[in-house]
């Protein structure tokens, strides 16, 4: 479980976010949304340790940490960053294991890629090479290879982005799945309202100039989210289209 307050982040001497304050949902999914440039990937990579914090506080798993110093003790998060950044000489599997603990040995390493290769659904391609898979199959190995880390909360920087419509709906409904089984929280970025429906227990809406947490929308469970004839139904429209109208209150206040 992990709580937020009051957290800000200065980039350049420009506050980028200012008293962002949350919680996430127990074994479940938070996406952020919000303007583009608003600061949703910047609050990844600050709970990632990549730019430091301010101000504000941290809790998780009932331990407290003052942000400021966050980035010295961050070990309860891994990135699957926007673009796979896959290395074209090595294979998926050898991409998969890098990821390995470096006190791990090779042939140990290399099994649990494996083991992490078939969660994905990509065993049968561990001995093909990036320029070989196609953008979809490159996407899970990036989750793989993050997940080979075994952080306690997995963070997504629009990881489907780039991905054609039909492509991008099965791996968001094979990511629940996924997460659902490995029993993991995560926060997803995402500008898509409905990837936010089909994958979010609860949508944080960034806005403002700093940004913090404008509104929170709550989903139905992630049993009735997994049902299609929901995803495609009357109750699904009427959510995405409350994230829609949240979402363009704050781009006619850019």
């Amino acid at each position: 479980m992990i709580s937020a307050r009051g957290l800000q982040v200065a980039l350049d001497k420009k506050m980028i976010l200012s008293e962002v304050s949350f919680d996430s949902v127990h074994g479940g999914v938070a996406a952020v949304m919000g303007p583009s440039g608003c600061g949703k990937s910047t609050l990844l990579k600050s709970l990632m340790g990549i730019h430091a914090f301010d101000a504000g506080e941290l809790t998780l798993n009932d331990k407290k940490f003052q942000a400021v110093s966050w980035g010295k003790s961050q070990s309860f998060f891994s990135l699957v960053p926007q673009v796979p950044l896959l290395l074209p000489w090595r294979t998926v599997e050898q991409n998969v294991a890098l990821a390995a603990d470096l006190s791990i040995p090779p042939a140990a390493a290399a099994a649990q890629a494996q083991e992490l290769l078939h969660v994905v659904g990509l065993s049968d391609a561990k001995n093909l090479y990036p320029w070989q898979v196609s953008q979809g199959m490159a996407a899970r190995a990036s989750l793989a290879r993050t997940l080979m880390i075994k952080s306690d909360v997995l963070l997504l920087d629009e990881p489907f982005a780039a991905i054609d419509a039909t492509t991008r709906f099965k791996l968001q409904c094979w990511l629940l799945e996924t997460i659902s089984n490995l029993k993991i929280e995560a926060f997803i970025v995402t500008h898509d309202p409905r990837e936010a429906v089909i994958l979010a227990d609860e949508i944080l809406i960034l806005g403002g100039k700093p940004a913090k947490v404008v509104k929170k929308i709550s989903c139905p469970p992630r049993l009735t989210r997994r049902r299609p004839e929901w995803i495609f139904g009357q109750e699904a429209g009427e959510l995405e289209m409350q994230i829609r109208d949240a979402l363009q209150q704050e781009f006619n206040r850019v």
